[in-house]
């Protein structure tokens, strides 16, 4: 059974910055889930030798070593020819494979070379279709220990592990691992662990709190069984009854897609006017799968005679200042009133760090 896993990411852009590696963390976070804990992640760039050490102290280390990226269509996605010499397998091509990716791959100059090049899978591989790609997923065992194969692109690798690698590990697992995750937006790390020191020092549950720009998540951790779901609800109503501020359970959702959400599932809707934001509120409830269902508009009213315009009072903004607790309640409600909306939305400032004064910060 599995227990243990490194992530290795494969890339020269990953290794020098380029692109952030989230890869890692949703990978982690999905093996968790599984109760198989992530012990090393690894980056390397594009070179074979690169791969192969990493891949040799991985399954030295862990029950298995999961590579992502490197298996795309240029001579620069070298992670098979890597794989293939600490494994000492052939690489053969997979006429199925190929069937599958030449019969959705644009007919522009050398894309034959490039089907081919992604129909490469390593002798005796498990062969995992790629729901959103090209390159498909791989597994190869390798005496007691597993390698696992994914494209590089986020969408895709989830799609993989998430169709195909979530059914193997499955059944080759046996610690699965319940995680529940409680937000806060109005406290921050320290002040929340005040709270919960005697839930922090325990271990039924497991709990840690994580800090991010704007949010603090609260994880609780057991076993997924009854005595831990037991466990587990004990855990949340200790920090639903601790926690002095409004403790949203979010899971893998953001603020957005819950936002969305919820207003469709009570038959609202909302409004934006934005000034310091310049539209990216919107833009962020907008790219919520169904967000027509509950957003009605937005507007960017970033100047006084914008905000004047579409109702927001003049003797607001003249003896308030447009940067104030009463124009941005003006502003919410002037916007709900314009699309007719349930909910309205707006945000001011100022920008920059020098903006602001001692009274009006």
């Amino acid at each position: 059974m599995i227990a243990s896993a490194q992530i290795i990411a494969v890339g020269d852009e990953v290794l020098w910055g380029e692109t952030i590696n989230t890869n890692a963390a949703w990978m982690a976070n999905f093996l968790m889930s599984f109760g198989i804990r992530p012990t090393r992640h690894y980056v390397v760039p594009d070179e074979v030798e690169a791969i192969g050490w990493a891949v040799r102290q991985a399954l030295s280390a862990a029950d298995l070593a999961i590579v992502i990226g490197g298996l795309g269509p240029t001579a620069d996605d070298r992670t098979l020819d890597a794989i293939q010499s600490v494994l000492g397998r052939r690489i053969v091509e997979d006429p199925e494979v190929f069937r599958r990716i030449a019969s959705t791959h644009s007919r522009t100059a050398g894309f034959e070379a490039s089907v081919r090049r992604q129909s490469r899978v390593l002798e005796g591989a498990g062969v995992w279709t790629n729901p959103r790609g090209q390159a498909p997923g791989q597994l190869v065992g390798f005496g007691d220990r597993w390698v696992v194969l994914l494209p590089g692109p986020p969408r895709e690798m989830q799609g993989i592990a998430e169709s195909a690698m979530a059914d193997w590990l499955g059944k080759n697992t046996t610690a699965h691992i319940r995680r529940n995750t409680l937000s806060v937006f109005d406290l921050g790390e320290s002040a929340i662990a005040e709270h919960l020191w005697p839930l922090l020092e325990g271990q039924h549950p497991r709990c840690g709190i994580y800090s991010q720009p704007g949010r603090v998540d609260i994880r609780l951790e057991s076993p997924d069984t009854d005595e831990g779901r037991v466990m587990a609800e004990r855990g949340r109503a200790w920090v639903l009854s601790r926690v002095p501020a409004p403790v949203f359970e979010l899971g893998r959702r953001t603020r957005e897609e819950y936002l969305i959400r919820w207003l469709t599932k009570h038959g609202r809707s909302a409004a934006v006017m934005e000034s310091l934001t310049g539209g990216m509120v919107a833009s962020r409830l907008i790219a919520v799968p169904g967000a027509s269902k509950a957003v009605k508009g937005a507007i960017v009213a970033y100047t006084d005679a914008a905000k004047a315009r579409y109702g927001v009072p003049r003797d607001v903004l003249e003896q308030e200042g447009a940067v104030s607790r009463a124009a941005v309640i003006q502003m919410a409600d002037a916007i709900r009133q314009e699309f007719e909306a349930d909910v309205g939305i707006a945000t001011t400032g100022f920008a920059g760090p020098d903006g602001g004064a001692p009274d009006n910060p």
